[in-house]
């Protein structure tokens, strides 16, 4: 039998006791030994599987590059797209500036007075006033003035003299 010591424990953990006898340990079976292969042959396959590996890899890497490129040409053509609109746009706000400063000239020139006066004369007909179209109107220097007694107090009536009034107004 094993040699057990009841001696006092100081700790909280109790201390591991070994067991009084020996447990027997299982034993796992042993698997069978692969049959020896031909390690040429072993050998070949291997190669033959890195071979297509590196084939599909190849691939792939190529794919990629090539999509990558056909991207880079998309982008470079979407860029020439949006310059080539932007240089239209330009044009054409330049050419809509120089049609109105035109058109600005043009408005000054016709409310200049002389060119008014001659515009009515000959194509509207009109003449100058002679001094006997001329009307005079004489008019009372004197200003009336009328008085209003009924000067408005309610201004000065509180918020709630104000609705008490509308009420006895009511009944």
């Amino acid at each position: 039998m094993g040699n057990r010591s009841y001696s006092y424990q100081y700790e909280t953990s109790p201390r591991k006791l070994s067991p009084e006898y020996d447990i027997p340990k299982k034993k796992t079976p042993k698997k069978p030994a692969k049959p020896k292969v031909n390690s040429k042959a072993v050998k070949e396959r291997k190669k033959a599987k890195e071979l297509k590996v590196a084939q599909r890899n190849f691939v792939v890497i190529m794919v990629v590059t090539l999509g990558c490129i056909l991207l880079m040409m998309y982008r470079n053509v979407k860029i020439n797209e949006s310059f080539s609109k932007v240089q239209a746009l330009t044009r054409e706000i330049s050419e809509i500036e120089k049609e109105n400063s035109q058109i600005s000239v043009n408005i000054q020139n016709s409310l200049n007075l002389s060119n008014i006066e001659s515009i009515a004369a000959s194509t509207l007909g009109m003449q100058k006033l002679n001094n006997k179209q001329t009307v005079y109107i004489t008019l009372d220097t004197k200003d009336y003035v009328e008085v209003v007694k009924n000067i408005d107090n309610k201004k000065d009536e509180g918020f709630l003299k104000t609705i008490w009034r509308k009420i006895c107004e009511f009944f």
